[in-house]
Formats: structure tokens, C-alpha cells, sequence
């Protein structure tokens, strides 16, 4: 299945914006008559007939086919520090889509090595990792703050989560901290790891300690093992 993306999609008439329309009749050679499948980014499965195709744009027809009334059964934030390497960063935020994440909130650490982000090259990454792994929920990509601004952003219900690396002997593995349905926020750091003063501040917000494993691991692989087990307990 080849999907399209289109935040505003609608039933009825609707113009496919710009981006997807030069992917369908540039790229794919679509026609007018031939069916699109189109998401919305919040749950909502679209099937379009293509009725007009002009310079200006493209029209179709489209109808709702289904909606889900959430991604799962629990909302994943992750809380992760830029890399160094922005292909490095935009491969967790690729991954992340395609394993199940809900919100992903960039943050500045005292080890950050990356200070400044470009959100919309980022959307795009978002957006195409939800087509290609067919999902329906597009993940909520919030401008990038401060580490103590990120960590009193988190949900007052949801369990707590900072990966860290300064008590190794005394930190529990996330995958035996965690219960199945929770509203959960995990935060992973930069190459340099959390510095004892924010070890400390994470501690007086509610954030439990936790390990990912006995190897000391890249942001990018820290980033997706959390991600990878949170959702996997939900399975």
C-alpha cells in the first residue's frame, strides 16, 4: 500500500495539499479515477478517488473508512538530547515512528554537543516514517527546551524514566520497572551521558533511575531500546 498524508483530509471534496500531490502525479504517474489511501496524522484511514488533476493542484473525492480512537493503550513521550550528527538524530525519530512513540521532545543537557534543530526538516521525517510503516498517528514533534524546562513538561500522571549511567550498580532495568497501560515519559541523554547535578533535579521531578542494559550504549541505540521496550511490554 502505497499511503498519502494530509492533515486536513476531510470527507467529500478536498484538495490533496501540494507535497502529496506532486508525489502522486509527478512520482507515481496516478491519474484521474485511480484510488488513493490517505491518513490524517490523528487516527484517521481515508479512501480518495482522484477527480481533477490540474496545474494548480489536485482534487479528489474522498471518505472516511475508519477511525482509531488512539494509537495504544498507553502515550509514550520521549524526552532525547540532538546528537552531534543530525542523521543520527533524524534515524531515532524515523525509528521511534515506526516502533510507536507519541510525542518526542527535543532537550538541551550540559553534554549536548547540538544546540539548534530545523523542526521542519524534522516534520518531514516524521511524516515519512508514518506512511512507509503504514500508521495512522503522527508523533508530536515539540520545540526543543532546556533539560529542566523538558523534564517539568512531563504529563503529572505519567510514570517517570531517566536512562542514567552514575550509579550502575544500583539501577534497576527499565524492562522490570514498567507495567503494562502506562502513561509513561522516558528521557535519554546526549553521548556524555546526565551530569550528577541533573541526575539530581531529575530526582526532585519524580523521574525514577533506570538502566538499559549492561552496555554502554549511543544516544540513537538508547533512544530506540527504550522506545522498543516500553511498547514491547504493551504487546
Amino acid at each position: 500500500m502505497q499511503l498519502f498524508y494530509d492533515p486536513t483530509i476531510a470527507s467529500g471534496p478536498h484538495q490533496l495539499r501540494a507535497e502529496e500531490a506532486r508525489h502522486a502525479f509527478q512520482v507515481l504517474r496516478k491519474r484521474t479515477g485511480d484510488t488513493l489511501d490517505l491518513v490524517d496524522g490523528r487516527g484517521g484511514w481515508y479512501q480518495a478517488t482522484v477527480t481533477e488533476i490540474t496545474k494548480r493542484g489536485c482534487l479528489i473525492e474522498a471518505s472516511e473508512i475508519r477511525r482509531e480512537r488512539a494509537r495504544a493503550s498507553h502515550k509514550l513521550t520521549l524526552l532525547v538530547a540532538p546528537t552531534k550528527n543530525i542523521d543520527r538524530f533524524e534515524w531515532i525519530l524515523e525509528k521511534a515512528t515506526e516502533i510507536g512513540v507519541d510525542v518526542i521532545q527535543p532537550m538541551l543537557t550540559a553534554h549536548s554537543e547540538r544546540k539548534k534543530i530545523r523542526p521542519d526538516r524534522l516534520e518531514r521525517v516524521l511524516e515519512s516514517a508514518m506512511k512507509q510503516s503504514l500508521r495512522a498517528w503522527l508523533p508530536e514533534l515539540r520545540p526543543l527546551l532546556t533539560f529542566e524546562a523538558a523534564l517539568a513538561g512531563a504529563s503529572p500522571g505519567d510514570v517517570r524514566y531517566l536512562a542514567y549511567l552514575g550509579e550502575p550498580d544500583k539501577t534497576p532495568l527499565l524492562r522490570d520497572n514498567y507495567g503494562q497501560k502506562q502513561d509513561v515519559t522516558v528521557a535519554v541523554g546526549p553521548e556524555g551521558g546526565f551530569s550528577p547535578a541533573e541526575a539530581a533535579l531529575a530526582r526532585t521531578l519524580d523521574f525514577q533511575f533506570v538502566s538499559l542494559g549492561p552496555n554502554r550504549l549511543r544516544t540513537e541505540t538508547a533512544a530506540i531500546t527504550a522506545v522498543h521496550t516500553i511498547e514491547q511490554a504493551n504487546w
